[in-house]
């Protein structure tokens, strides 16, 4: 019983730090949110940035031209979606590139 109230007062409680993550604001609207944000779309060759065809060494200077006039986090933010086929590397990269360019990486997931 002795040991067991030493334990209890001598014990010492580590707490753990963690990073701080800046996160884009939520919004109800989701059509509204996604119209605003940018979208990069990576297949085998090429990439979509909102919808225009791009190569791969482009991503960074028209991605960082998109972003230029953009202050707020929320307004960063760049949704990154892949066809499940493509290599992770492929993915990565791009995701890299987005950082890269100052935005902010968002992955997208749709359920059915």
């Amino acid at each position: 019983m002795l040991l067991l109230i030493f334990f209890i007062l001598a014990t010492q409680f580590l707490i753990q730090r963690a990073l701080t993550a800046e996160l884009p604001s939520i919004t109800s609207d989701k059509e509204k949110a996604s119209e605003k944000n940018i979208q990069v779309f990576v297949e085998d060759e090429w990439l979509y940035l909102d919808e225009e065809r791009i190569k791969f060494d482009q991503l960074a200077p028209y991605l960082a031209a998109k972003l230029a006039d953009k202050v707020k986090p929320e307004d960063r933010v760049v949704i990154l979606d892949a066809k499940p086929e493509v290599r992770y590397e492929r993915v990565a990269w791009a995701a890299n590139e987005v950082l890269r360019a100052g935005g902010i990486v968002t992955m997208m997931k749709v359920e059915d």
